[in-house]
């Protein structure tokens, strides 16, 4: 019968990892054991002793060696199968494809705490300045490091003053018998240990010694090519997942453009064949065309490119939700805030409530625009409902926090017992409300204005100019006569009115007095024309041009425009409660010096009995009304 040993390497030989098919986990095969050379070496040692069982050893040194047989386990091919399977070097074809080193069980491992516990270790080689001696004959010898060198198997256990083998230790089958360099006790015999036909030379040649080598030298190459081929498909993958951000990134930074712009993103007609397929992919084609990879990636075929309208607003929602977390962050940190709110139509007719934040934060006041909220009902209840829940979502203590609230004066925002303000206060204790002083300043022109006939029809016709001129062929004419006027500057078009901003009025009043010439030529030349409907407008309109229509227009440029730079600044973020004080009060001791200025010329020409040039008896009386 052949040794077991060479059965097991010609058998993985062939099979390059498939020693768990001739082994199996489990306990070693009831028996005595058979003797290993290595062990066989020391039994003619005096003075040395091995012991199988715990409870029978003596003071650590190795005696005798067991002589016995070790019948071979069910597992392990018989002679004649041994013979035949290394006849016949190729492997049964239905035989099943051995596994990898990594998985054959292996004997498990003896030996002390202070060495090698697992295969995935190396083999634990201390260096000491002074090894213990120990008695061996006549004369005491010690553990020597150089014998690393030769044996990269060998490990040395302090604690048990003993060496063992790393390789057979963890890369032994389970049936294996044990040595002197895999037992609890380990290899101590300093004297025999370079002997040619002891120590570490023999074990080095036993084959069960060799088997355990060759298990451990395949067992690292298979650890280096798997590590290998893990580096190589992690660099696959990080390189994948960076031009996946290389490529998002783009993606997000055009849809970043367009929102600030304040432009659309989706185009009609998107398909490859459109000529405009859209602002969003007509600014990525231009990127593609400078890079080869974004280009790539839209060619490409399949649905990863990112590109429809669901993944631009999962995109522009979460760039959203960046600047919210920002915004909350630096409110958090501020701690005290107060909230502007206000209701508007969107394009679809839909109530829509903007909700601001107005907080102190890094040495400045900052106004940031927090979120929109549809505003199902527009009651006192469901809109202060909406802000309190808005505040909540963000995690902002509003309770103890809001200082400030800024709505406009309709009664359902700025009701005292109702009102929005009321409701919002009555949880919040220290949220003090404040009209918008821009809003104030523009009811108060409204206000005034309307008490007035005269400055009613006044902005009545200032209107008519302008829809009059907007007119196709009329427009057209009004360029020829500005650049005929006024060659050296740019041409000026006259200003629509706003009904809810009167300060912006200004802007209406003066072009219409920079441009009067060119008003006058232009509906003087138009009236001449022989076209019915155009030419009685243009009469009519130039007939209401009279002197009080221009006192008014340079009334108003004068009052509009200290009223519009009250406005801007009212509406400035680093505006605090009392400068705004300050700055109405200047705009009221302007618009005083004004009336004194007119009363006092109006009181000198009656006590000198002088008529102002080209004023009537009732011009003069509508400017005292007007005063």
């Amino acid at each position: 019968m052949k040794r077991q040993g060479g059965t097991i390497y010609n058998y993985f030989k062939r099979n390059r990892s498939g020693l768990e098919q001739i082994s199996s986990p489990g306990s070693p095969h009831p028996g005595t054991s058979q003797e290993s050379p290595a062990e066989s070496s020391l039994s003619s040692s005096p003075g040395v002793r091995v012991d199988r069982d715990d409870d029978k050893s003596q003071t650590g040194t190795i005696t005798e060696e067991c002589q016995a047989q070790h019948s071979p386990p069910s597992s392990v091919p018989s002679e004649e199968g041994s013979e035949a399977s290394e006849q016949d070097d190729d492997p049964d074809p239905e035989q099943p494809e051995p596994e990898d080193v990594s998985s054959t069980a292996f004997a498990p491992s003896k030996g002390p705490s202070d060495i090698s516990t697992s295969r995935e270790e190396v083999p634990v080689q201390p260096h000491l300045s002074k090894y213990p001696k120990t008695l061996h004959g006549t004369s005491k010898r010690a553990f020597n490091s150089k014998w690393y060198t030769n044996n990269s198997w060998l490990e040395y256990s302090v604690s048990k003053n003993s060496c063992y083998c790393f390789a057979c230790r963890h890369f032994s089958l389970p049936n294996a018998p044990d040595s002197a360099f895999t037992s609890d006790v380990g290899f101590s015999n300093w004297k025999k240990a370079l002997s040619k036909e002891a120590g570490f030379k023999l074990h080095s040649r036993s084959e069960l010694h060799i088997n355990a080598m060759y298990a451990w030298s395949e067992f690292k190459k298979r650890k280096e090519v798997d590590q290998t081929l893990l580096n190589a498909l992690n660099e696959k993958h990080k390189k994948k997942v960076q031009e996946n951000r290389q490529y998002i990134k783009t993606i997000a930074e055009v849809l970043l453009l367009t929102a600030t712009q304040n432009i659309p993103q989706r185009g009609h007609e998107e398909s490859q064949e459109s000529k405009n397929k859209g602002n969003f992919l007509t600014i990525l084609d231009t990127i593609a065309k400078h890079d080869s990879f974004i280009q790539q990636r839209l060619e490409a075929s399949g649905n990863a490119k990112y590109t429809s309208h669901n993944i631009q607003n999962e995109m522009l929602q979460t760039l959203a939700d960046m600047v919210q977390k920002q915004i909350i962050a630096e409110v958090k940190e501020s701690e005290v805030f107060s909230v502007m709110a206000d209701e508007t139509k969107d394009l679809k007719k839909k109530e829509q409530m903007s909700l601001v934040v107005r907080y102190y934060y890094n040495g400045a006041i900052h106004e940031s625009f927090l979120c929109f909220q549809p505003a199902e009902t527009l009651n006192a209840e469901g809109l202060s409902q909406m802000i309190v829940r808005c505040l909540e979502r963000h995690g902002l203590d509003y309770r103890n926090n809001l200082v400030g609230q800024g709505y406009d004066g309709a009664s359902v925002m700025s009701g005292k017992h109702s009102g929005v303000a009321a409701k919002i206060q009555s949880k919040a204790r220290f949220a003090f409300y404040v009209h918008c002083n821009a809003h104030c300043l523009n009811l108060v022109l409204v206000d005034a204005t309307k008490s007035v006939p005269e400055v009613v029809d006044f902005f009545a016709l200032l209107q008519q100019l302008y829809n009059f001129i907007s007119g196709s062929y009329v427009h057209l004419r009004w360029l020829d006569v500005q650049q005929k006027l006024y060659p050296s500057q740019q041409p000026r078009e006259l200003q629509s009115l706003s009904d809810t901003r009167w300060a912006c009025r200004y802007a209406a009043c003066r072009n219409l007095r920079d441009r009067l010439p060119a008003v006058l030529k232009l509906l003087q030349d138009l009236s001449l024309e022989k076209h019915g409907e155009r030419s009685v407008l243009a009469r009519g309109l130039l007939s209401q041009i009279d002197l009080q229509f221009l006192g008014l227009l340079v009334t108003f440029c004068e009052v509009l425009g200290d009223a519009k730079c009250l406005s801007d600044m009212l509406q400035s973020s680093t505006l605090n409660l009392a400068r705004a004080v300050d700055l109405v009060q200047s705009l009221k001791s302007t618009f005083h010096n004004y009336r004194n200025w007119c009363t006092s010329r109006q009181e000198k020409a009656t006590k000198n009995k002088l008529k102002i040039p080209g004023l009537t008896d009732d011009e003069l009386s509508r400017a005292e009304k007007l005063e």
